[in-house]
């Protein structure tokens, strides 16, 4: 049996998870070190009320758990989700939608992870290194005067780079820049749509993931890739003012027919498009023949009502 022993950073971490979620927390190990980190070396998962935290790779353990318990307690702070509750009929297009979304959306959280990481001692020359020859081991270089199917896998993980070496690009730039410059282009104007404002509220964060999923789009389509429509298929939670959820309806948002369907029921998917930025905000779906009567009830209703009514997570700016 492997054995692990917890330095007291992390050790502090499991407590203040345990003080959220007082069930058991369980932590199994794979006897595997490749020598190198990754940020998908470990997962965490409830079942029957006990979290499970698997590492998958001992490479430096206290790194990893640390990284999965930072995760889970970001999942009880006031900020927004994602969540999908479309389907373009495709199951193999739909994954690589919602794992392209949640990259994303997981690298915007590690502005504070990685933060927070540094804080607690967690990260040092030595993580850095093993990161950065994660980075090099699982991307192949960019062939010369041409795009393959790794450009989207390369922009996405070098994205996820610039975040961690925030502040200190430099010491990396040469060598991303030498094996994979075309990505590391698109991953720069990510990374500066990401840090034009500081992320310090739901609110920015909301506007950040926002940006990156029309920026990532736009990217694939100057590439002559298909576009993944993440403004429509990834539903976003909504961060609005008092006075906004205090309007109806029609006056914070728009009704979408959308080009998917709702993945629950495989009918029309109608689409809350937040007015301001025409992210995707809620999903319904109208019975047969009832349209003019559905729409008129949801545009005629308070924005607080008809999301609470119906279930549809909201924060308050």
């Amino acid at each position: 049996m492997v054995e692990v022993v917890l330095n007291e950073a992390v050790t502090d971490l499991v407590k203040q998870v345990q003080a959220i979620h007082p069930g058991e927390i369980n932590f199994k190990y794979h006897d595997k070190k490749v020598g190198y980190l990754r940020h998908d070396q470990a997962q965490e998962y409830v079942d029957n009320g006990q979290i499970t935290v698997e590492v998958f790779d001992l490479t430096n353990p206290n790194y990893t758990i640390a990284h999965e318990l930072l995760h889970f307690l970001l999942q009880f702070k006031q900020l927004p989700r994602i969540s999908f509750n479309v389907t373009s009929g495709n199951q193999a297009l739909d994954e690589r939608i919602m794992v392209t979304a949640t990259e994303l959306y997981d690298s915007l959280l590690h502005f504070r992870v990685y933060e927070q990481q540094r804080q607690l001692g967690l990260v040092d020359e030595s993580v850095e290194e093993l990161y950065f020859k994660g980075i090099l081991a699982i991307l192949k270089p960019e062939p010369k005067d041409q795009r393959d199917s790794w450009m989207v896998l390369r922009t996405l993980t070098l994205f996820d780079c610039l975040i961690f070496f925030k502040g200190q690009e430099e010491s990396i730039l040469p060598k991303l820049q030498e094996l994979y410059p075309e990505s590391l282009q698109a991953a720069q104007k990510l990374y500066q749509i990401a840090t034009a404002k500081e992320l310090k509220s739901a609110f920015a964060l909301r506007r950040a993931i926002v940006k990156v999923f029309a920026a990532f789009d736009e990217q694939l389509q100057a590439w002559n890739l298909m576009k993944m429509n993440l403004n429509e298929f990834v539903t976003l939670t909504a961060v609005l003012s008092e006075r906004q959820s205090r309007l109806q309806i029609s006056q914070v948002f728009e009704i979408y027919h959308s080009i998917f369907q709702d993945n629950t029921v495989f009918k029309d998917a109608y689409i809350g498009r937040y007015q301001g930025d025409q992210q995707n905000t809620f999903v319904f779906t109208v019975p047969k023949g009832q349209d003019k009567e559905v729409f008129a009830k949801v545009y005629e209703s308070k924005v607080s009502d008809y999301l609470q009514a119906n279930g549809f997570y909201y924060l308050k700016r």
